[in-house]
């Protein structure tokens, strides 16, 4: 089979395994490439702030130049040998790879003492760290009032789709998307990403990405800066669900995943999947998370049910509408385990982490982002351990059993689904099961995309990953037309 012919914006990773396997290009022509990209949009062009550091571009040649001759040599490591990739900057890596700050300045300067697992697992198979994304401060856990993808280190991220210029109270309808704007804008081909509750799904779904938390616990968390241990999961952003899987893959490798490989679900075939949709009327964002706006939500809610009707067609058991229910304590404690574990730091705890900000406010609480509220609710937090496992258990319960897994069982569902811009992350993150999104479609007013998130029970990742293989026949991913034009000029 001809291979496609590279394009910065919609080659995959096996797209591109593909053009090295027929020397049609390299690892070394493609890091150029990236790289030039970043240097044309991340602070000029389109200024889109995506990544908060780039590794040393000599380092990087350095780099793809060996991977190339290892591969010369009939010594390719994995699907992703020669491939860039990003790391969202709440996960540690060796600091000539880029910062670790959460976006904040106190840890600027600070030196993990090494790549967390997961990077390292990248970095082993033959990919190349191209640099880390921007983030909203402490994965959006410092204080009210902060903009989705604004940081003191590294300002304000941009979306490569939107039009128009930056609007800061559009929320979740305007620019904000955050570590998925690298891969939409070509300065990696896949990305890790850290979430809570919806900091990877939802930025993935405005990016017209395929991205996945998977399972709680079946991804180490080591070198990760965190919110909370029982919710958080490193995941990742890709442009394909191949691609997606052969990273999930990777980052649990010894995961409950493994009797099957999920590489092995991609067959694009809907044969009798079982998919519920929640009512998108009720599972909606509340204003404060998502301006709303009545001709986005409109065409949304009308690519919705056209969908429905599209998988109905095609073979999909649809069930329409099904029901489900409606971390102070542990921030504390796991934000001083980390930087704990760093080999250099200004700040050791969290107090210490407030009274910096406090005594460098004119960077870290500028008049229009004054607030650190949640760092200081978490400090002043007297939950015990006892009562925090008591409610933990009560979260999982209801929306696990209680919730996801009665709906599945009820109805022989193979997973539940909902407009991505809405509280299915909450539900899933409490259950710690895992959550996907996919592309749907792009919004007439202004360019967004806009996807769908599904969710599953306990350690069935194959259950999305065989839904969103299917899905990509629908053929709903599109790149950003500004940048697309701008390549397709720039070709002979």
């Amino acid at each position: 089979m001809a291979s496609k012919p590279f394009n910065l914006l919609t080659s995959t990773a096996h797209d591109i395994q593909q053009l090295f396997d027929c020397s049609e290009l390299n690892a070394e022509s493609l890091v150029k490439q990236v790289l030039d990209q970043i240097n044309k949009h991340n602070r000029d062009g389109l200024n889109l702030g995506a990544l908060i550091s780039v590794a040393p571009r000599q380092q990087l040649l350095e780099r793809a130049q060996f991977l190339d001759q290892e591969r010369a040599a009939g010594k390719a490591r994995s699907l992703l040998h020669g491939i860039p990739f990003i790391v969202k900057d709440s996960i540690a890596t060796d600091p000539q790879l880029g910062m670790g700050t959460a976006g904040s300045w106190a840890l600027v300067g600070s030196r993990p003492s090494g790549n967390a697992p997961t990077v390292q697992k990248l970095l082993d198979a033959g990919g190349i760290l191209i640099g880390k994304a921007s983030l909203t401060e402490f994965n959006n856990f410092k204080g009210q009032g902060l903009i989705d993808g604004w940081s003191p280190v590294n300002g304000y991220t941009r979306s490569a789709y939107v039009r128009g210029p930056l609007k800061l109270d559009e929320g979740a309808m305007g620019h904000s998307v955050r570590s998925a704007v690298g891969v939409s804008a070509g300065f990696g081909i896949v990305s890790l990403g850290v979430e809570t509750d919806g900091s990877i799904v939802s930025p993935a779904s405005r990016a017209a990405l395929y991205a996945m938390k998977p399972t709680i616990g079946t991804v180490s968390m080591d070198g990760v800066i965190p919110v909370s241990k029982s919710l958080d999961s490193v995941g990742a952003m890709a442009r394909s669900p191949a691609d997606l899987a052969m990273v999930i893959e990777m980052l649990q490798a010894t995961g409950l995943n493994h009797d099957e490989r999920l590489s092995q679900l991609m067959t694009q075939k809907w044969d009798g999947l079982r998919i519920g949709f929640v009512d998108e009327k009720i599972w909606k964002l509340p204003e404060n998370l998502c301006k709303h706006n009545d001709e986005a939500l409109i065409q949304m809610r009308e690519d919705y049910h056209t969908v429905m009707k599209v998988l109905s067609d095609a073979g999909v058991h649809v069930e329409y509408p099904v029901q489900l229910p409606p971390g102070a304590y542990e921030f504390q404690q796991v934000i001083n385990h980390y930087l704990e574990t760093l080999n250099s730091s200004e700040v050791r705890t969290l107090k210490e982490l407030v009274d910096w900000n406090r005594q460098h406010a004119d960077r870290e609480l500028p008049r229009e982002y004054p607030s650190q509220s949640s760092l200081e609710d978490s400090l002043q937090c007297k939950i015990s351990a006892a009562e925090n496992a008591e409610t933990l258990a009560f979260l999982r319960k209801l929306a696990g059993p209680d919730g996801i897994d009665r709906i599945l069982k009820l109805f022989k569902l193979d997973a539940v689904a909902s407009l991505a811009d809405s509280p299915l992350s909450s539900v899933a993150s409490a259950a710690g099961y895992p959550i996907a999104t996919m592309p749907l479609g792009i919004l007439d007013m202004n360019g967004r995309p806009f996807g769908i998130s599904m969710t599953a029970s306990k350690h069935q990742e194959k259950k999305l990953f065989q839904i969103m293989s299917a899905w990509e026949t629908l053929g709903a991913r599109k790149p950003p037309p500004t940048l697309m034009e701008e390549i397709n000029q720039a070709q002979p």
